[in-house]
Parts: C-alpha cells; structure tokens; sequence
C-alpha cells in the first residue's frame, strides 16, 4: 500500500493527519529560527498545509483519479455509442420504409385522382 510523506512520518492514515495551525507554524518557526537558516525553514514549513485543503497531492493519488476518470469516460462513450447506434438504426429504419412507401403513395393517389 502506498503512502504519503505524513502516513510515512507518523505512521497514522492520511485521514488522520491535521493540517498545521497558525500557532504551531509560529512554534516551529520560532524553535528553528536559530538551528536553521530562514530560507531553509520556510522552504520546509510550505511542505506542511496550512489547511487540509492545501494539502500537496501525492502522484499516486493523481495518477488513481486520473484512472477514475478514463473509467468513467469509457463507459460514457460505450453509453454514447450504444445509443448512437440504436438511433442511426431506428432513422435508417425508417428512411427505407419512406423510400419503399413513397412510390405505393404515389401510385395510390395517381390512380385516385385520375
């Protein structure tokens, strides 16, 4: 099973993990100002969400949506076909019934009206 960069580190589902409050990015901020270079520190603080919607996405789970996606238009296209053929049928269908009609018709009322 795969795992993302959170799941690695604390051996917890993804589901699980919270993103970072203000106050704790402050926390760390603050600890590591003196351990590490500033840049080096902001660099590593934007791989932690500020909310869970910021969360990064892992290629895994592009790549299982992606997957999702092919599936689903693959079988809209199979809808799409199966429909397209049953119409293109149903008017052939009936273009040929008219083509055979039409001369009946017309000998039909040629004959009435004369």
């Amino acid at each position: 099973m795969d795992t993302t960069p959170g799941e690695a580190l604390t051996n917890r589902p993804r589901e699980h993990i919270i993103a970072l409050t203000n106050k704790s990015r402050t926390a760390i901020y603050n600890a590591l100002t003196d351990i590490i270079e500033e840049e080096a520190l902001e660099e590593m603080l934007t791989n932690f969400p500020a909310r869970e919607v910021d969360e990064p996405v892992t290629r895994d789970f592009l790549d299982a949506r992606i997957a999702e996606i092919d599936v689903r238009m693959a079988q809209m296209e199979t809808r799409i076909n199966a429909t397209l053929d049953q119409r293109l049928t149903s008017q052939t269908r009936w273009m040929v019934a008219m083509i055979v009609a039409a001369p009946t018709v017309t000998v039909v009322l040629q004959a009435y009206f004369t």
